[in-house]
């Protein structure tokens, strides 16, 4: 695994680290409260064989060059957005980007399990809440004239009665 660079700063990524796995990225831990969301190359493992998805990962690391360059800032607080590039030493092609870590979240998916709700003591009320907070982020990022790319119940983390949307460099502004 190579190393990655924050702010001209070595990152050692290692598989104990990874939090995450995706089509097309790993998360990292990286320690502080840090996670780093790291795109697969064409040459990653999961997509030998596989030319169409060599191609999007071709794609996908093209694209982010510019876009995570301009990703809108100053985004509503439950917004897991980048908060620094990941880089290659040189510091001229992007890798990936850092981000807030999580800790203590669940998907929000497991809040469709009765099962669940029922161990948890999760109520009614709390299910409310939780989607009063995503439907208020919803609005005030597309008050930012950002409109959401990959919005479903495995991207929004959950913690108390508070909603975090992640994966939003999938976003369009």
């Amino acid at each position: 695994m190579p190393d990655v660079f924050i702010r001209g700063q070595r990152i050692r990524l290692t598989a104990n680290r990874v939090i995450g796995q995706g089509g097309e990225a790993d998360i990292y831990d990286i320690g502080k409260g840090t996670a780093v969301k790291l795109y697969k190359p064409p040459d990653h493992p999961d997509f030998r064989g596989l030319p169409n998805e060599q191609e999007g990962a071709r794609r996908r690391i093209k694209e982010i060059q510019a876009k995570l360059r301009e990703f809108p800032k100053n985004l509503p607080p439950r917004i897991v957005a980048p908060t620094e590039l990941v880089t290659n030493e040189a510091g001229d092609k992007i890798l990936g980007y850092a981000m807030k870590f999580l800790s203590g979240a669940e998907v929000l998916l497991r809040y469709g399990e009765r099962k669940f709700r029922e161990q948890g003591g999760i109520s009614n009320q709390l299910v409310e809440e939780i989607f009063q907070d995503l439907h208020s982020t919803v609005l005030k990022t597309h008050d930012k004239g950002v409109v959401f790319g990959d919005f479903n119940d495995l991207n929004i983390l959950v913690r108390g009665s508070e909603a975090y949307i992640v994966d939003i460099d999938s976003c369009q502004f």
